[in-house]
């Protein structure tokens, strides 16, 4: 059996991820913010998943998950960035949308070795087709600027974690019934099979820095505008505003 660690694992895409997995059996931590809102996935899942509770983009939250994920699993195979907000501003967006993901996947790279690491984002046209762009006001451009650099996270954690022998990809789990908007409410759609699929599928062992769409299938990223150069220098003024271990 697998360590699994899903974060925003109570609710929507992160739930219905945990769902399909749960029903092979796998060690599941999924992290929440709210403690009444996990326990009651946690009854839904079953035995066999625990939960870690706390806000990813407070800092002494955050250690308090790591420390719990670490207190469960010596060892994690899949780490499933699933946890996200709409985001009222830059700095929201910044901070939960993105940092998290790197702080949470950097403090945690102890327990990460033949590893995978898996970034929620968005639809393919749209990860290819909008700019990447630093202007972030108004809810356009926060969608547009989440989607880009989350990409761009997956293409430098890929080369980080090469040592460890850890893949990272990103996906796009398609139209899912979740909190997150007005329309996704309306949704009728709880099953994302695509995130089972990447997290265990063993033809996927060695696939690495690439981007899946909601059926499981690569999509060709523009790699003059997706490639490590590009990561570094977009993503380092962001990763300096924390500390890295």
């Amino acid at each position: 059996m697998k360590n699994i660690v899903i974060t925003g694992g109570t609710s929507g895409v992160g739930f219905a991820i945990a769902k399909e997995i749960a029903k092979e059996g796998h060690n599941i931590i999924i992290v929440g913010r709210h403690e009444y809102k996990a326990h009651i996935a946690q009854k839904k899942l079953g035995n066999n998943v625990k939960v870690a509770i706390g806000d990813l983009s407070d800092e002494a939250e955050r250690e308090g998950v790591i420390d719990e994920i670490k207190r469960s699993f010596s060892h994690i195979d899949v780490l499933i960035h699933s946890a996200g907000v709409l985001p009222r501003n830059a700095s929201e967006n910044i901070y939960v949308n993105l940092l998290t993901h790197y702080y949470l996947t950097t403090r945690l790279r102890g327990l990460l070795a033949n590893s995978r690491v898996l970034i929620i984002t968005g639809h393919p046209q749209a990860v290819n087709l909008v700019p990447i762009c630093e202007i972030q006001s108004s809810a356009f451009s926060r969608a547009a600027w989440v989607i880009t650099h989350k990409t761009l996270l997956m293409i430098l954690l890929n080369q980080m974690l090469r040592d460890c022998n850890t893949t990272v990809n990103s996906f796009y789990p398609g139209q899912v019934n979740s909190n997150l908007m007005r329309y996704t409410k309306k949704i009728d759609n709880t099953e994302v099979p695509v995130g089972a699929y990447l997290a265990l599928n063993a033809t996927l062992e060695k696939m690495s820095g690439i981007f899946f769409d909601e059926n499981g299938k690569i999509v060709q990223l523009d790699n003059k505008k997706y490639n490590l150069k590009t990561a570094e220098e977009i993503l380092v003024p962001y990763l300096s505003k924390i500390t890295t271990y």
